[in-house]
């Protein structure tokens, strides 16, 4: 067997209303830090220089000057009907970030979709939405050049939280990929998820005290086996880039923790992890 390669490592742009930098020095860090790219948000009216701080166009000239790769997430809640509160489709907001995915370039979009209510209410019409949703997505994918995947959620949200849910839409749509979040699976859903290696596009690496998932931890404050899970991606043909996404949720501190000094124990934490496991070479 090749010996594990690890993935390309980006990390996630601090780019949140209540965690805001400057995108200009989220380029600087990552390129000093040796990180591979930045995740960019994809929101609702569409990621532009509001956002971002000044225009897509210097955004593009100064990522390639760096050599960092984009990658967008489009994190949306949904309410009853496969709808955001303010009435847009996954597709309305895809369509309303096509300006800035062509001209950063962005190789990986991903839809992280999960309902925005609480209760049994919340899920009312969003299984039967995903299937015309993806179709629609999958077809500007195709038109413009990148590769569209989703997000699998953490156990206890009932809508993609489980291998075979997401095994199901990956059966029906052959072009569509799959987000693997390190912290957003349970010990005991670990192997059904490495059994989709294949389709994976894109990791979110961060910690978590498992059996509780989704904190968002710094790499070495929870108990993940990155060690143990890389191996299974490899050996499951998993050979896409990775995201560190860190900074933690309200119940574990709050945010603020993807500091500059947390990315970089992290990112060097996890370089170790595959040094150790005899292979020669390390993220970068």
């Amino acid at each position: 067997m090749p010996p594990l390669q690890p993935p390309r490592l980006g990390m996630n742009a601090r780019l949140f209303p209540n965690n805001w930098r400057p995108v200009t020095r989220e380029i600087e860090f990552a390129s000093r830090a040796g990180f591979h790219g930045l995740q960019l948000p994809g929101p609702p009216g569409g990621l532009d220089e509001e956002r971002l701080g000044v225009p897509l166009g210097e955004v593009a000239r100064r990522m390639r000057h760096a050599g960092l790769e984009a990658v967008m997430e489009i994190a949306l809640p949904l309410m009853p009907g496969g709808r955001t509160t303010a009435g847009h489709t996954p597709t309305n907001v895809l369509e309303a970030n096509l300006p800035a995915i062509l001209e950063l370039e962005v190789a990986h979009v991903h839809w992280h979709l999960f309902p925005g209510t609480a209760g049994p209410d919340g899920l009312a019409g969003l299984e039967g939405m995903l299937p015309g949703a993806f179709e629609l997505g999958l077809s500007l994918a195709r038109k413009h050049g990148f590769v569209l995947g989703f997000e699998h959620n953490a156990p206890g949200t009932r809508f993609l939280d489980e291998p075979e849910a997401c095994r199901a839409l990956l059966d029906r749509f052959p072009y569509l990929g799959l987000v693997f979040d390190f912290n957003h699976a349970a010990p005991e859903q670990v192997e059904g998820y490495l059994a989709l290696a294949p389709r994976m596009t894109l990791l979110h690496i961060s910690d978590t005290p498992l059996p509780e998932v989704n904190w968002h931890l710094p790499l070495g404050w929870g108990s993940i086996d990155f060690g143990d899970v890389l191996k299974g991606l490899r050996q499951g043909g998993f050979r896409g880039p990775a995201v560190l996404e860190i900074g933690g949720q309200p119940w574990s501190g709050g945010y603020g923790q993807d500091t500059d000094e947390a990315l970089h124990a992290s990112a060097e934490l996890l370089r170790r992890v595959v040094a150790a496991s005899g292979d020669s070479g390390v993220p970068s």
